[in-house]
């Protein structure tokens, strides 16, 4: 093991020699963080989740945004994919669901629309006990799918290159109308953003 550390060492400063504007931080450690990704060495196992800065704060566009709802519905969207990529195992991936969960509810998300697309979300890549069961093996096939999932610049990198060009038409019905979004709450939930916040900063973010 030492051997092979002081080769990989010795390649990288090899590497760094060719050219000045390659610049390569070593660390060599159990765990370590790039980006925002954190790696752990697990019995010889690597396992990845989500890395936090410590100057990180939880917020995302809130829910009373003049937005369109499809924006908001696709930032649950993406904080699920990307927890889904990053973490490698079912508890890591479930944590960071519920991180999420208080994120949107700290920005003022309805319990009811965050839990319809959430739910969505696991109907559509066919993974629902993984979000009632905690299932390992489906929740491997939906890392694996994710991870190794074409992104949109591959994709059309690749419909250029067989010399084809697909653009997407929007037929807009109604061309005559302006839609404006409101959003009201009533009731017990007229003060639950104002009151989770304050419970999330006492027991969560300053815990005394």
């Amino acid at each position: 093991m030492k051997f092979m550390a002081e080769e990989l060492l010795q390649q990288l400063n090899e590497t760094m020699k060719t050219d000045p504007n390659i610049k390569i931080t070593i660390t060599i450690n159990q765990a370590l963080e790039h980006l925002d990704a954190s790696i752990e060495n697990n019995n010889g196992q690597l396992e990845t989740t989500i890395y936090h800065k410590s100057a990180w704060e939880p917020h995302i566009l809130p829910y009373e945004s003049d937005h369109s709802r499809h924006i908001h519905a696709n930032i649950i969207y993406t904080m699920l994919v990307r927890a889904a990529c990053l973490c490698s195992t079912v508890e890591d991936f479930d944590m960071e669901r519920l991180s999420a969960e208080m994120i949107l509810l700290v920005n003022g998300y309805p319990p009811k629309f965050i839990q319809k697309h959430m739910k969505n979300f696991f109907i559509q890549h066919d993974a629902m006990n993984v979000w009632t069961e905690l299932d390992g093996e489906t929740y491997e096939q939906l890392h694996t799918t994710l991870l190794y999932k074409p992104i949109r610049r591959e994709n059309k990198s690749k419909v250029q290159t067989n010399g084809h060009l697909i653009q997407n038409r929007r037929n807009y019905k109604h061309k005559d109308q302006i839609y404006l979004h409101y959003t009201f709450e009533n009731g017990p939930l007229l003060n639950f953003k104002k009151e989770y916040r304050r419970m999330w900063e006492k027991f969560y973010v300053y815990p005394s």
